[in-house]
């Protein structure tokens, strides 16, 4: 089984494009990772103004989701200049009289390494022609080994079921709970 994790706040019964942010890496869409322990430092690292609990939601992926004809995908596997420059437009401001349509693409799936903090920092440098595309890729640390997949259509989210979550609290993380097993 293939599974993938997604790190917050709260318990996400269903997944609502919505609620997702805007200005991303690749565009407004839901994000995973393969790996527990990056979803878990995205559940404990969100800024909460009240009370909640650091939570990790299990997926699995139906494999027939990289057969389907219908699903456009984009991968990355490395930061080069092409994912720069897709990662800068999808986070960029428009001017105020921009109508700006999210996500900025028409990908369902997209699939790339996640970068460090600073590359926030590098994109506004890039965009403002402070700095090179070879400078821009040569700055940019990703974490190795760690790509976060979004899933920005309805059709893409077939693919993927909830199946438990996890919750930290007094320091621990506990025992994988079934979707089943939701907060009223």
């Amino acid at each position: 089984m293939n599974f993938l994790y997604h790190g917050t706040t709260e318990v996400i019964g269903e997944i609502c494009f919505a609620k997702c942010r805007s200005r991303t890496d690749f565009g407004k869409g839901f994000y995973m990772s393969d790996k527990l322990r990056i979803a878990r430092d995205w559940a404990v690292g969100k800024p909460s103004l009240d009370v909640k609990v650091p939570t990790v939601m299990r997926y699995e992926i139906n494999n027939a989701i990289h057969s389907d004809i219908n699903i456009k995908r984009l991968d990355f596997s490395d930061p080069t200049k092409e994912w720069l420059n897709f990662v800068k437009d999808n986070r960029r401001k428009g001017k105020a009289s921009d109508i700006i349509v999210e996500p900025r693409h028409n990908y369902d799936v997209v699939s790339g390494p996640i970068a460090d903090d600073k590359v926030v920092d590098v994109v506004v440098e890039y965009c403002n022609g402070l700095i090179t595309v070879d400078e821009a890729i040569l700055r940019i640390k990703a974490m190795p080994n760690v790509i976060q997949t979004s899933f920005h259509t309805n059709l893409a989210l077939s693919y993927i079921s909830f199946t438990s979550y996890s919750q930290y609290n007094n320091n621990e993380w506990s025992e994988w709970k079934s979707s089943s097993e939701l907060p009223a």
